[in-house]
């Protein structure tokens, strides 16, 4: 059973569940779970949200279906605060993932659960059927060990002192070790680049304060391999004292340079490979908040607009228009500065942003680059040119009023002739 009341995670990790051989039923609230669990004894584990609709939030309806039937539940939360983990000390869960961890980490927790909670059933039985159960015992522990070796994350385990005293094969492949009795010699509370990135000190928190946590960390292991991996710490409770700890390695490498590539296309003009508008525009208000901070500073923008594009791409097609942007584009990026920004802001409409810049030196750098436009070995073997737009700016100015004035500035060279700049 799952238990969640966003429909849309419920559907996702539902799906993907079915997807790995398991039957899976969705309710969205507290009072929900407990009615379903109770009255229907067939499920075999619930997966439940600690914030939920209505009165009773998960931790609530996990302790009535306790008292109820005895079943693994596991816990998901965004939630990783202090508060969390102390009020779940006191309900016999069977885990606990926080949301947007590797769903082949979440089916490996289950998978566990599930081990382990038939264990716990098997150790009551009658003693007439002890050394059946011990044999199953025995069996399952070797299916558990080998489920841990094969875990699609990697698992490290050290003792209390960082001694590491368990890796696994995911893990080795992650950091690129060549052997398990290598990877051993390094201590996880002193190895120099753990302490650098912080986790030597989480895992010492982990350890002696019993708290679990998470650390995600650009590293280059001791063998070379450069990796992102985002680490789940959680201490091993012995006697009531934590005595170890296990960490679970993901190698999100690939999902960063993702989220990398879709944050620089959404910021990037896809003809061009400039920026877009949306990136100029936070630019210009990070450029404006720097000048308000020091006042003995400015800077300008401009603006610029091919002259008769329309015609271009009447006569010669929207094809070479686009090879005529892009050799403009390519002719303005080689003169200016790299603290500078160029942006497309539509159609054959570009914008500069020059930092720590009077007008004086952006209006000889705009008499430049008009020049080079004008002189340029264009695609279709026409002379280009463009109109210019420069502004200063001024103390009161705002990014629309500032904008603005450059596009006045702009069409006022377009009505004086084109191929010229205004300021």
């Amino acid at each position: 059973m799952l238990v969640d009341d966003s429909l849309l995670t419920a559907k996702v990790l539902s799906d993907f569940l079915v997807e790995n051989g398991y039957l899976t039923e969705t309710v969205t609230t507290g009072e929900d779970a407990v009615e379903k669990a109770c009255t229907n004894p067939a499920f075999d584990l619930i997966l439940m949200d600690i914030e939920l609709e209505g009165e009773m939030n998960g931790i609530e309806a996990a302790r009535l279906i306790l008292k109820c039937i005895d079943i693994p539940i596991i816990f998901l939360s965004s939630n990783s605060s202090k508060n969390i983990f102390n009020t779940l000390k006191r309900v016999p869960a069977y885990g606990f993932v926080l949301k947007g961890i590797d769903k082949y980490a979440l089916l490996s927790t289950i998978e566990m659960a599930l081990s382990l909670f038939a264990l716990s059933t098997k150790t009551k039985m009658i003693y007439g059927e002890y050394r059946k159960a011990y044999e199953e015992l025995e069996t399952s522990r070797k299916q558990f060990l080998e489920l841990t070796e094969n875990a699609p994350v990697g698992i490290v385990k050290c003792d209390q002192n960082g001694t590491i005293v368990f890796i696994n094969q995911k893990a080795l492949e992650i950091l690129g070790s060549p052997s398990v009795e290598e990877t051993k010699r390094i201590n996880l509370l002193t190895y120099p680049p753990l302490v650098q990135h912080g986790f030597s000190k989480l895992l010492e928190k982990c350890i002696q304060g019993n708290e679990q946590g998470v650390s995600e960390l650009n590293y280059v292991s001791k063998w070379g391999k450069q990796v992102c991996i985002r680490l789940h710490i959680k201490p091993i409770i012995e006697r009531n004292q934590s005595r170890a700890a296990q960490v679970i390695i993901d190698d999100v490498s690939e999902k960063k340079h993702l989220e990398e590539e879709l944050r620089k296309l959404s910021l990037t003009d896809p003809l061009t490979n400039i920026y877009n508008r949306r990136y100029f525009i936070q630019k210009l208000e990070e450029e404006m908040a720097r000048v308000q901070r020091q006042s003995s500073t400015s800077f300008c923008i401009a603006m610029l607009d091919v002259d008769h594009f329309k015609s271009i791409n009447d006569r010669f097609g929207h094809y070479s228009g686009d090879l005529v942007l892009k050799k403009l584009t390519s002719i303005i990026k080689r003169r200016i500065r790299k603290m500078d920004c160029l942006a497309r802001w539509g159609g054959e409409e570009f914008i500069l942003l020059f930092p720590d810049t009077s007008a004086s030196e952006a209006q000889l750098l705009m008499e430049e680059l008009r020049k080079s436009i004008s002189k340029m070995k264009s695609p279709i073997d026409e002379e280009i040119t463009a109109s210019f737009g420069l502004v200063e700016y001024f103390a009161g100015d705002t990014v629309d009023s500032m904008i603005q004035r450059a596009d006045n500035r702009m069409y006022e060279a377009k009505k004086a002739g084109r191929n010229c700049v205004r300021f």
